[in-house]
C-alpha cells in the first residue's frame, strides 16, 4: 500500500506501515485493510496484537478508492465495530491519519 508509506509510526521501524491498518469512511465505519490474522485479538478487550495500530480516515469510499486505487473494494475487508475502535483509541493503540 504505497500510498500510505511513511506515516508516522512509534518504536523501531518508525515510519514503516504497522501490521495493522484500519480504514475509517467518514470516522463512522471501519474495516480492516491489513492485519485479518490479527482481528479475533482485536475483538478482544484483552487480546494480544502488534501495536501501534494505523488507522486512516477518509470523508467517502470515493476518496480511499482515490487513494487505494479504482480495484479497491471494502467488500474484501473486515468490519470492526466503531466502538473497538473508540477503545483501541481510548487505550491509546491507535495512530489515526487523515487522507
Amino acid at each position: 500500500m504505497n500510498a500510505l508509506n511513511g506515516i508516522p509510526g512509534k518504536g523501531p521501524g518508525d515510519g514503516e506501515e504497522p501490521p495493522i491498518i484500519l480504514l475509517g469512511i467518514e470516522k463512522r465505519s471501519y474495516y480492516v485493510y491489513k492485519g485479518d490474522e490479527y482481528l479475533n485479538q482485536l475483538l478482544l478487550a484483552d487480546g494480544n496484537f502488534p501495536t501501534p495500530i494505523l488507522c486512516v480516515n477518509f470523508d467517502t469510499i470515493f476518496d480511499a478508492k482515490r487513494v487505494l486505487g479504482e480495484d479497491f473494494s471494502l467488500g474484501a475487508c473486515w468490519v470492526i465495530h466503531p466502538e473497538i475502535v473508540a477503545r483501541l483509541r481510548e487505550d491509546k493503540f491507535l495512530i489515526e491519519s487523515d487522507e
